[in-house]
């Protein structure tokens, strides 16, 4: 179900220990990789992440569009080259979401790759879960799914009404987690674990859109790589 316009603009990426996932929206003609700020929330101005393509971690130079303020976990980066071909148009906006409908988040999931790539940098092909539009709070949407770590900074996707494209709503920050206790047999320990709720958290698109709005430095669409 999920279609191309989606799927080849996702990219598995690291920064320094951190890995996660990020994904291409173009602007005004312009390419950009959006992500989850705590996945690159020390990336200086200009430097280079990782993306993995054909089975290796390669270097590609970034320079930094933003990082969004306060409790926005978003983040934008110009990258040094098109990743993804302009025609597969993906549509960011956070307008036309429903509550309670389906919704689609893609990423990279621990260390788990299949055997399937695309293109001529060998993308990995992502994972992607369904979810529920839970609740609406503000910028943040909370979904309804199950959410692991490698996810931050994936795209949150729908489509607004049958025979529409898929549009991007929504940058993946993580999943609210309540510790529980430890048993040993049937005694409560005073140990304590992170129990994932089901309960994802993730941010508006609008907030990527306002970064690139202040700093259009984004790769030129039919520029020389």
């Amino acid at each position: 179900m999920i279609t191309s316009n989606v799927i080849h603009r996702v990219f598995r990426i690291q920064w320094g220990t951190v890995q996660g996932t990020a994904f291409a929206i173009d602007i005004d003609a312009k390419q950009y990789l959006v992500t989850a700020r705590h996945v690159v929330s020390d990336f200086p101005g200009q430097a280079a992440i990782s993306v993995f393509s054909n089975a290796a971690w390669v270097e590609l130079p970034v320079q930094l569009v933003g990082h969004a303020k306060g409790d926005v976990d978003i983040s934008v980066l110009a990258p040094s080259r098109l990743l993804t071909p302009p025609e597969l148009a993906l549509e960011p906006m956070s307008k036309g979401v429903v509550y309670g409908q389906d919704v689609y988040f893609l990423g990279f999931p621990y260390d788990f790759l299949g055997k399937y790539v695309f293109g001529q940098d060998g993308w990995p092909l992502p994972f992607v879960k369904k979810a529920t539009v839970s609740l609406f709070d503000g910028a943040v949407f909370l979904l309804d799914g199950h959410n692991n770590p490698g996810f931050s900074g994936g795209p949150v996707v729908f489509v607004q009404s049958a025979g529409d494209p898929f549009r991007v709503a929504a940058v993946v920050s993580g999943y609210q987690a309540v510790a529980q206790p430890v048993y040993a047999g049937h005694e409560e320990t005073a140990l304590t674990y992170d129990y994932n709720t089901g309960i994802i958290v993730t941010h508006a698109i609008n907030g990527a859109l306002e970064l690139i709005e202040r700093n259009p430095i984004g790769f030129e669409i039919g520029g020389t790589a």
